[in-house]
């Protein structure tokens, strides 16, 4: 159940928000310097990502909690190179698992944070610098930050605020050399705060391969018809609110699309329920679509942990498939987008 943070802990975060913009940390570091702090109450460390150094980009401060947070940061780095040249933009943001504060007018600032605000008075903060809170979750719409993300937000601030100021007054030795990262770190023994810089390289999202034990159903599979069909798949978030009281945050409906490349034709669209995983849709697709239509010849995503879950099954299969561009369901989903 959704706990909310007392005035108190928004006046801390503000104010701590409001403190770091001062120093404009965007001019220490670019979008490809990472901050790693590890927290004291905290099991893993928070991996933040600043915005504002480069042209056209907004001013944010990017916290993505734990090693998952840290393979999301990579994954959103990563986007249109390499594997993730295909995949979808939208999908990677909004998959994520990150808290963001990003600076920009009072008037572009959550209702729900409005209200805080009138109530805080907040002296400290610029009409056209102030601070809105977002937290990002897969499955969800960006939502206001609840009691733990409020005061996990707050910690993570004030330590980078420390490590700004280190690189204002050049105490750190930093060269940003490939994977070299600013880390922070509690010492228990000493009771200090420790600043240096580490080689972190990296980390994807592990890709999960997919498998049939039963070795009947593998020969019955691969004996079905051959068919001259080309099929694009992929997942889609609609960005329409869906209540979930448990939650305490709406539901981002996640959407499964299957089309035949050649025809422009659905094959299938299907939402997931919320203890659905991509895996096991992907999976029961294409069981059901060998079954009922027969065997593509090939699979298209965008998606490469789609592709690299599908690679074994497809090849003891006899199906192609390919990490691409996937045109035919982009046009279907602009369609889809203009009705909604």
């Amino acid at each position: 159940m959704r706990k909310e943070a007392a005035l108190k802990m928004w006046w801390e975060l503000y104010e701590a928000a409001c403190r770091i913009e001062e120093l404009k940390p965007w001019e220490y570091l670019t979008k490809d310097q990472y901050v790693v702090i590890q927290l004291k109450d905290e099991k893993e460390p928070v991996f933040l990502r600043i915005l504002g150094n480069g042209q056209g980009e907004e001013k944010e401060i990017q916290i993505y909690p734990g090693f998952k947070g840290w393979q999301d940061l990579t994954m959103i780095a990563e986007l249109g190179t390499g594997m993730e040249e295909y995949l979808s933009e939208d999908y990677a943001m909004a998959d994520r698992r990150a808290l963001i504060c990003r600076y920009g007018k009072k008037s572009d600032m959550m209702y729900s944070q409005q209200e805080v605000s009138k109530a805080l008075n907040l002296p400290m903060a610029k009409e056209e610098m102030w601070p809105n809170f977002i937290s990002y979750r897969s499955r969800y719409i960006p939502f206001s930050p609840d009691q733990d993300e409020v005061l996990l937000m707050t910690e993570a601030i004030r330590n980078l605020f420390m490590c700004i100021r280190a690189l204002e007054e050049k105490k750190l030795p930093m060269k940003w050399e490939e994977n070299e990262r600013l880390c922070r770190i509690f010492n228990v023994e000493t009771g200090l705060w420790n600043m240096f810089p580490a080689k972190i390289s990296k980390q994807t999202r592990p890709y999960m391969g997919m498998q049939i034990q039963k070795e009947e159903l593998k020969e019955e599979l691969k004996n079905t018809p051959e068919k001259e069909q080309n099929v694009q798949i992929d997942f889609y978030y609609t960005h329409i609110a869906e209540s979930d009281e448990e939650a305490g945050r709406p539901r981002n409906p996640f959407l499964f699309v299957a089309a035949d490349e050649k025809t422009g034709k659905i094959i299938t669209r299907y939402f997931l329920k919320p203890e659905e995983t991509e895996l096991s849709v992907v999976s029961n697709f294409l069981l059901s679509h060998l079954k009922q239509q027969g065997r593509m010849r090939k699979i298209t995503s965008g998606n490469p942990w789609i592709i690299k879950a599908l690679e074994q099954i497809c090849q003891e299969l006899g199906i192609e498939t390919e990490l691409g561009r996937t045109e035919v369901l982009e046009e279907l989903m602009k369609k889809i987008e203009n009705r909604m």
